[in-house]
């Protein structure tokens, strides 16, 4: 069974790894666990071992098939054949459940921005990627990794780095590290009427000019200009010179609201 490099497979092969990874999750008898791109299931027999019940999506077909017939005996394993980013997970799960995997790489950043839409339905995310981008998750406001996915991960979920693994644990070997991290949803409420569409069409204004100031980044945004961008920041609180490595998650959540109330004024 090859890897397909375009579905960014890189199957876990120590059991030990897949038990650490469950470890960090604080796992419950009583849990609904779903997991994203199980692979050859190594991580999947641990969890199914700890919970009540496993939601195991595999997008790839002769994956699909492998794992119908290798967890059969695992009574406890729902899995379903399919692509995560175009499913709703409410579909998939009820709420409290709890997300651990090794997700394939290249859906990271999109299944991140999928999470943070509805970031208190799953009550728990531990989850392995690559390093560098586990990193930019989890830095904090004015180091160097701190990023757009900072920013967006930060607002509505505590990132925690728990700990980085070498390419030998995998098939084929990558050529980066990994790194499993968790996320913890914060207990904060959003404006009525507020998505996080806004907020987001914000944050990646300001860092598509990193080392810009944020009074020529912003000019971006759709009906911001001049006067109108000179309103927003000072209603936010924000210095005009700011760049966006010096602004918490706060800083453009207030920014996001301001800019969000006079759209709509």
């Amino acid at each position: 069974m090859r890897p397909k490099r375009s579905l960014g497979q890189n199957f876990l092969l120590n059991t030990e790894i897949a038990r650490r990874i469950a470890d960090f999750a604080s796992l419950d008898k009583k849990d609904t666990v779903l997991e994203i791109g199980p692979g050859r299931g190594v991580l999947t027999r641990i969890l199914s071992g700890r919970v009540d019940r496993v939601v195991a999506v595999e997008k790839d077909d002769t994956l699909y098939r492998f794992l119908e017939e290798s967890l059969g005996v695992e009574g406890n394993v729902a899995l379903v054949h399919g692509d995560i980013l175009d499913m709703e997970i409410e579909d998939l799960v009820a709420s409290g459940a709890k997300l651990v995997a090794n997700l394939p790489y290249n859906i990271v950043s999109r299944l991140l921005m999928k999470l943070v839409d509805n970031p208190g339905y799953l009550s728990e995310i531990v989850i392995m990627v690559q390093k560098e981008v586990g990193q930019r998750i989890c830095a904090d406001t004015g180091s160097h990794a701190y990023s757009a996915l900072s920013v967006i991960a930060g607002l509505v979920f505590k990132a925690i780095p728990c700990f980085i693994l070498g390419p030998k644990n995998f098939y084929p070997r990558p050529k980066v590290d990994s790194m499993v991290i968790k996320l913890v949803p914060r207990q904060r409420d959003l404006p009525e009427g507020m998505d996080m569409s806004i907020f987001k069409k914000v944050v990646f204004a300001c860092f598509s000019f990193r080392r810009k100031m944020l009074k020529n980044s912003l000019v971006s945004l759709a009906g911001v200009e001049g006067e109108t961008l000179e309103e927003i920041l000072r209603i936010a609180r924000i210095d005009l010179t700011s760049r966006p490595q010096s602004l918490s998650p706060d800083d453009f959540y207030r920014i996001a609201k301001v800019y969000k109330g006079l759209k709509h004024t």
